[in-house]
């Protein structure tokens, strides 16, 4: 079993070497396996491991007890370990929601948490076999399509998950045969979630009635979903590049007569494909939604704006189809940046990196990224600084002599007003430095006589 894992991780590329690994342990049977066999790889495979847990304080004593579990079990074996404790079941009511949305919510938002304290890194889903079987009947009962038929991936974006082709009954075997203690949360054996009545109800009647093996055919189905998906995420990336004719962080441009001419089901995917590119997923994004905007473009007038859901709304101006993100004012906000450290920027959920090079070692530095910059480190003067846009900024953008207003530069780039407090500044105690993506001030470029560069480099958090 351990080899099985260790094939998944490297076959797969789910760890390189040097990874922050977040594992999701609840103290249940499958966390706890997957906690054993990443800490007998952490080693083998160079990596650093640690460990969340979410207490959702609504089984009382018995959620107090797994908490201590798993404080006992990553003390004993040298595992950081992340706490949190939120009762759910209020959460829920916060948040209108069921108490599995809100888990979710709470869930990702706190791995978020932690992985920004670290610096970056993965989170480690302990989703096996079975999982993934209840996964693709829950979207096949709900009604789904492609997409949600292929159900879990071994990795997507920062989540991975090196345990899916392990069903639970070999957990089981390895927990047994090692001795390995664990939590039962007495929940999973109660038919009152929707998940719950699949897992204890309708698969066990399937195996019964009609394939003893359904979990393993359906988990099978799942596998060959997926390798269709990609070739047709593939064939719409394509299409998307035909019909976008200009992006933002806050809309997506496409064109109208060319979308006009396209079939129904790529018409679908070229929106959701534009909206997943503004909010980073589909998630809540239905049928529904999806055939509104279709029926825009095929009898919509200039003018005429529907709104989706979660503040996205799709409107025809002239010959474009647009759709928009609607965005928070982003409150003003200031960084001192820490050299050579990982700087998190909140209100825009970036990170940035400041590190100091020699200028000979600089020949394989990219100076063109838009998510870069490399400046010449002796001219900083003062304490650096990564803050949004203040009234009255200017800067002297390079090659240029005068100083031009920040608001000017904006304008001039047709950067959207709701966008512009967004856009990152970095300054020290006398100049704007960069316009993050745009321009870097003429003062501060790199020059022959340049001893010491200071490279920045920006990126998203974890999603």
């Amino acid at each position: 079993m351990h080899e099985l894992i260790k094939n998944n991780i490297l076959s797969k590329n789910l760890i390189v070497r040097g990874d922050n690994i977040l594992l999701a342990l609840s103290g249940g049977p499958d966390s706890v396996f997957l906690f054993h066999n990443l800490r007998k790889l952490r080693e083998s495979l160079t990596f650093n491991l640690y460990a969340s847990h979410i207490n959702h304080m609504y089984r009382g004593k018995d959620a107090m007890h797994d908490e201590e579990f798993v404080r006992e079990l990553c003390q004993k074996y040298g595992v950081k370990l992340f706490v949190k404790r939120k009762n759910m079941t209020e959460y829920a009511k916060e948040l209108r929601v069921t108490e599995e949305e809100a888990g979710r919510v709470l869930r990702y938002g706190f791995f978020k948490e932690n992985l920004n304290s670290l610096g970056g890194g993965k989170v480690a889903l302990a989703h096996n076999l079975n999982d993934q079987a209840e996964t693709v009947l829950q979207r096949l009962i709900r009604g789904t399509g492609i997409d949600g038929l292929s159900a879990m991936s071994f990795q997507k974006d920062n989540l991975i998950r090196p345990m899916l082709n392990v069903s639970r009954d070999e957990i089981m075997k390895y927990l047994h045969e090692n001795n390995y203690q664990y939590c039962i949360d007495i929940t999973n054996s109660q038919d009152i979630y929707g998940r719950n009545k699949i897992r204890l109800n309708l698969i066990p009647y399937l195996e019964k009635n009609y394939n003893p093996n359904i979990q393993t055919a359906l988990c099978r189905m799942a596998e060959t979903m997926g390798r269709d998906k990609k070739i047709i995420e593939n064939y719409i990336d394509a299409k998307f590049r035909e019909v976008l004719k200009d992006k933002s962080e806050t809309r997506i441009v496409l064109d109208l007569n060319c979308l006009k001419t396209l079939d129904i089901g790529e018409k679908g995917r070229i929106i959701r494909r534009g909206i997943e590119e503004l909010k980073g997923s589909t998630v809540n994004i239905e049928m529904k939604h999806i055939d509104s905007a279709i029926s825009l473009i095929d009898g919509g007038k200039t003018g005429k704006k529907i709104d989706l859901t979660g503040g996205f709304t799709v409107e025809i101006s002239y010959n474009n189809f647009i759709v928009n993100k609607t965005v928070e004012k982003v409150p003003a906000f200031e960084y001192n940046i820490v050299l050579n450290e990982f700087n998190y920027i909140e209100e825009i959920n970036k990170t940035l990196v400041a590190k100091v090079l020699e200028a000979a070692d600089v020949s394989g530095e990219d100076f063109d990224d838009r998510c870069s910059v490399c400046i010449d480190f002796d001219l900083i003067k003062g304490n650096l600084r990564a803050r949004n846009r203040r009234q009255g900024d200017s800067m002297t953008p390079c090659g240029m002599k005068g100083s031009k207003k920040i608001k000017d530069i904006f304008i001039d780039l047709k950067i959207p007003k709701d966008e512009r407090d967004s856009k990152l500044i970095i300054a020290d105690d006398e100049n704007i430095i960069w316009l993050e993506g745009y321009r870097i001030n003429d003062k501060y470029k790199i020059r022959d006589s340049t001893k010491k560069i200071l490279k920045i480099t920006t990126g998203r958090q974890y999603e």
